[in-house]
């Protein structure tokens, strides 16, 4: 199984002894049940896809494990976001979502309570291209944002560093590091490559990545590098014109930030002579 951490339902724990793992259920009960078979060394953090009303069976326990919530539906689920405030006395919590129209308000109340936010980005419409483009204002020009949101955060260093980065490594989606094990033990790249069973998972990611490379939007994209062709899966026709407005301003922000940051340290060196 190689040394990739493998994201598995909480049923399937028993046969990735020994691997480094993410343990996902919906069901709390079932999660602190696994989690008990787990070696907690090897256990990255686990994965709550459901917000119940009831989380005790967590509470308390597991001290120090990661913990990501999932909503499913955030425009719907935001609220309970209240009701895990309590889980920071044990856990590190982030809070993911799937891009649906009003996800903005499950981000703003996520990281009012100082939440981390990962966004599934997918393949946002132009509605939600908006409403994206509303958190990313929110990200960079709020104060009171205090925790990252990705893959906004690591896209910003990125550029700010001028370092390489993988839109696929930030969703955790990167076959050469992750794999995603389906609830009938079956091995792929994410849940978005369930359907594709014919090739092994890194081998699939190479030849698509090529695939995507070579379609006129992508090469002659500038954001490639960092992309991948992310956004071309399952639709290789998919029309990248509003993720890539969202690349540019965080470069554009970069920018910025660099020119602030070699600003201040010449103002330091002015006082310091």
């Amino acid at each position: 199984m190689g040394s990739l951490v493998y994201n598995v339902p909480a049923s399937k724990v028993d046969l990735y002894r020994g691997c480094d793992i993410v343990v996902r259920s919906d069901d709390v009960t079932e999660l602190a049940a696994a989690l008990l078979r787990c070696d907690p060394s090897k256990v990255r953090f686990i994965q709550l896809l459901a917000t119940p009303a009831d989380t005790s069976a967590l509470e308390g326990s597991f001290y120090s494990l990661p913990l990501e919530i999932h909503l499913s539906d955030p425009a719907n689920q935001y609220t309970r976001l209240y009701d895990y405030a309590n889980l920071l006395d044990s856990h590190p919590i982030r809070v993911s979502l799937k891009l649906a129209p009003g996800f903005s308000k499950a981000v703003k109340l996520a990281v009012s309570l100082n939440f981390p936010v990962k966004l599934e980005l997918d393949h946002p419409d132009a509605e939600l291209i908006a409403e994206l483009g509303s958190v990313l204002d929110l990200y960079l020009h709020r104060g009171n944002v205090r925790q990252p949101i990705e893959p906004f955060h690591s896209l910003l260093l990125s550029f700010c560093r001028d370092e390489p980065v993988s839109l696929w490594q930030i969703a955790e989606e990167d076959p050469s590091q992750v794999c995603f094990v389906t609830e009938g033990g079956e091995e792929t790249i994410s849940e978005r490559f369930i359907d594709q069973k014919e090739l092994q998972p890194i081998r699939y990611a190479e030849l698509f990545q090529q695939q995507a490379s070579s379609s006129v939007e992508c090469s002659g994209c500038a954001f490639y590098g960092r992309c991948r062709g992310y956004f071309k899966w399952p639709d290789i026709e998919y029309d990248c014109a509003g993720v890539k407005q969202i690349f540019a301003t965080l470069e554009s922000s970069a920018k910025e930030l660099q020119q602030d940051l070699a600003a201040f340290h010449e103002m330091e060196v002015q006082m310091q002579s």
